[in-house]
């Protein structure tokens, strides 16, 4: 007790100016530090230890910058990490033993640094992010059948729809809030088409700016394919919605469109 009492007051000596508690909670971003010798923890400001006699957790949680117009003790429920160092991210480190969750100091990770096992780290949240199956969007092209005409409006459009899944990374309960936020349409003639908008099938009295749409200009054939850009946010139970540090792009399989041009002629009628 002596060892974590002194921890405890060294570590606090070090730590940012007083803020409000942390909602921790054992059994949920922890580890277990639990033998007799002392070790340090990558950054400043903290360090881990334990009494034979007791058993320590300590939580690390990224420490959140105030957002605009908040108090002096808001830190929580933002969705930026607080910057530190030359180009690090802090954290926020707190004691948990028994029934009491103590704050008692902070650690900044810098990039590059090898950070504590068990620190949910951007680079490990974007390495859990990207290894979730994502849909692929297929491309539709509007007139189907794989033609259209020189100098006509053909619709392009796709079925890209937000979902969340929950992960387990570090012994933690992750759920990610997934969307497609952008569209690459490699149109096949040397021009590519970025929007943010999956388009829509034709539908009778909808004007063309409603659509995603291309015009060909020379006859041919040309190959399309659409790239899907995924981009997330996450949060642990009940903690605060934080955005991915990345995003993830799916390609949908080519697909060869046939541009030709049409001739008036005239059919008589008996």
């Amino acid at each position: 007790m002596k060892q974590l009492a002194c921890l405890i007051f060294c570590l606090l000596s070090v730590a940012a100016p007083a803020v409000a508690d942390p909602d921790v909670e054992a059994g949920e971003n922890e580890f277990v530090a639990s033998s007799e010798t002392t070790t340090a923890a990558t950054g400043s400001g903290s360090a881990q230890t334990t009494s034979p006699a007791s058993d320590v957790r300590y939580v690390y949680e990224p420490f959140c910058a105030r957002g605009a117009g908040a108090g002096p003790d808001v830190y929580y429920g933002c969705g930026d990490i607080e910057s530190c160092g030359n180009d690090g991210q802090l954290y926020l480190v707190t004691a948990v033993s028994q029934s009491t969750a103590t704050p008692v100091g902070t650690t900044c990770v810098e990039p590059g640094a090898v950070a504590p096992a068990d620190v949910l780290t951007p680079g490990r949240i974007l390495q859990a992010f990207e290894s979730i199956p994502l849909p692929e969007a297929p491309l539709e092209v509007q007139p189907p059948g794989g033609v259209t005409l020189v100098n006509f409006d053909t619709i392009l459009h796709t079925d890209a729809q937000p979902f969340t899944e929950t992960v387990q990374l570090l012994n933690r309960q992750i759920t990610f809030d997934i969307e497609p936020s952008e569209f690459t349409w490699t149109l096949g003639d040397g021009r590519t088409l970025t929007t943010t908008d999956p388009g829509r099938a034709w539908r009778a009295g909808l004007p063309m700016d409603e659509y995603v749409s291309h015009r060909y200009v020379e006859a041919g054939t040309v190959r399309l394919q659409l790239t899907t850009t995924w981009s997330a946010r996450w949060r642990l139970p009940n903690g605060p919605w934080r955005p991915v540090d990345g995003t993830v792009d799916v390609t949908s399989p080519a697909q060869d469109l046939e541009v030709t041009t049409a001739r008036p002629q005239l059919v008589s009628y008996d």
